[in-house]
Order: structure tokens, then C-alpha cells, then sequence
């Protein structure tokens, strides 16, 4: 069965956007980029696997099983190699695509990229998983303590509360599986370390994204054609936070991406003013 997604065409002569959400969300919470991307470019916005309206892992690994159904679909729309841009979750997805077929991805936005979680964070999801915990504390429950762990500021209360109630739709078990990839939260990024990256990358993070943005920096100073841009006042969900100027630089990158390739970037980190 294929994925669930939504299709915005703009013209058969466009580049084509692939979008990735993140745990717990549906292609819903790209609402605030719609209007800005489809001006520009068609539009695939794809519930994952456990998410939305697609069907449920039924036991399935979840990262490279949701990357072969994204393949899957491209191939069944005859979609050409396309941007990718997704958030939190997403972004291993889309990066376990490129580790699969690479030919399919021109260039990539990443907000509020997910890598290793810090130890107390991982500690926290392996425990809520454990038993008796993993059968006594409905997964409802430990969804909303990690949404409020990932965004504890008032600043975070729109994207807080926007995952809370989209992740209302998410299955237990595919919650669980999901979650389990913190176990090995950056095998994705092991794997892509091995390889020198062909595709153009911008990472944009907030600088409150306590949880990502120490292994997300130290990432991407290491990846060729990356570059991270960290928004101030800024939490995980950057392109909800912030969503006109995570607009404006993705629109810009994915413009311009052909120069950044073709002549590099030594600037690896951007930050427009200092973190708060």
C-alpha cells in the first residue's frame, strides 16, 4: 500500500519539494510553508509510515521501511529527483533516502535536524520503554512529556501544542517503534559520515534546540556542501517558530543551491544575531 500524500502542482516544467514531518505529525504541519513553496516549485507532502493516514508499520523497522515506501511513491508518481525538506524525524528519513538513492535528491532543507540525542535524553526515551514502564505509561502520555522536554519555553507553546494534537492519530505500537530509534538515534549519520556528501545541505536549527543542536553543529562542520544557519529566540520546530524567515532562507538555498555546488561554501555556520 502506498504512503498517504498530498499533491500541489504547480507546472509540469517546476521542481518538485518532497516534504518529511516529524514524530507523532502528518503532512498538516507544513501549513505555514505551503503558501510561500507552491508560488515556486510542486509540492509532495507524505504521511510516514504510523502516521496520518498511511498504514501502520506492522512491526517494520522504521527508518529505512519509511525511506524505501517514500522511494516507492516517487517512483509510482514519476517524480523527478526533487528537494527534500523535512523536520526533526523527518530528517533522518529523508537522509536514509539519500543514503539509498542518492540520484533522487537535488538538494535538502533540514529543520531542527534530529542526530544523537544528549545521554539524559536518551536515557529518558530507552526508560519510558522499558518494562513495566512501556505498559504502564500510554503512549499518549510519554509522547507529551517528550513535547514538552523537546519545547519547554513559552516561545514553543504553538509548535508544542500543534504536535500534541496532530499525534492524537498515532497508533501505540507505531508510537513505540518510532521511539525506539533512540536506541541508535544517528546510525543515519554514522552511515552518511562514511560517504563524502554530493547533495547540497542547509541545516536550520533554533538556538534553544537544546536537545539537537550540539551533534547537529558538530555534524555538519565535518559534512561537505552543508551549511547550519541557528535562528535566535528558537526552538526544535523552527520552520512553525519561525516560519517566515525559515521560509525566506530555504526559498533562497533551494534558488541558489546550483552555486553552492558548484563553488562550496566555506561558511559552515550562520547565526543572524546572538543565541538567547
Amino acid at each position: 500500500m502506498l504512503l498517504h500524500y498530498r499533491q500541489l502542482t504547480k507546472s509540469p516544467q517546476s521542481d518538485w519539494i518532497v516534504f518529511f514531518h516529524g514524530m507523532g505529525g502528518d503532512c498538516s504541519i507544513f501549513y505555514k510553508q505551503i503558501p510561500a513553496f507552491q508560488e515556486h516549485y510542486n509540492l509532495l507532502l507524505i504521511d510516514l509510515p504510523g502516521h496520518g493516514q498511511s498504514a501502520s508499520l506492522n512491526g517494520e523497522e522504521p527508518v529505512e521501511f519509511a525511506a524505501r515506501k517514500v522511494i516507492e511513491l516517487l517512483e509510482h508518481l514519476r517524480i523527478p529527483p526533487a528537494h527534500f525538506m523535512g523536520v526533526s524525524l523527518g530528517t533522518i528519513v529523508m537522509q536514509s533516502v539519500a543514503l539509498l538513492r542518492p540520484d533522487r535528491v537535488k538538494a535538502m532543507v533540514l529543520a531542527g535536524a534530529a542526530g544523537r540525542f544528549l545521554p539524559w535524553g536518551q536515557w529518558l526515551v530507552k526508560t519510558s520503554l522499558t518494562f513495566p514502564l512501556v505498559h504502564v505509561l500510554p503512549a499518549r502520555v510519554a509522547y507529551i512529556l517528550f513535547a514538552h522536554i523537546l519545547l519547554p519555553r513559552r516561545n514553543h507553546r504553538t509548535s508544542r501544542a500543534l504536535f500534541i494534537r496532530v499525534a492524537r492519530g498515532l497508533r501505540t505500537a507505531d508510537y513505540r517503534a518510532w521511539a525506539s530509534v533512540a536506541y541508535l538515534p544517528d546510525r543515519t549519520y554514522v552511515q552518511l559520515a562514511q560517504r563524502k556528501n554530493t547533495i547540497p545541505k542547509l541545516y536550520v536549527s533554533g538556538a534553544q534546540d537544546h536537545m539537537f543542536l550540539p551533534t547537529t553543529r558538530s555534524f555538519v562542520e565535518r559534512e561537505a556542501l552543508a551549511n547550519l544557519v541557528v535562528l535566535p529566540a528558537c526552538g526544535h520546530v523552527c520552520n512553525i517558530e519561525q516560519a517566515p524567515r525559515f521560509n525566506e532562507l530555504a526559498l533562497a538555498f533551494l534558488q541558489k543551491y546550483g552555486a553552492l555546488h558548484g563553488h562550496g561554501n566555506d561558511t559552515k555556520e550562520v547565526c543572524l544575531e546572538p543565541s538567547k
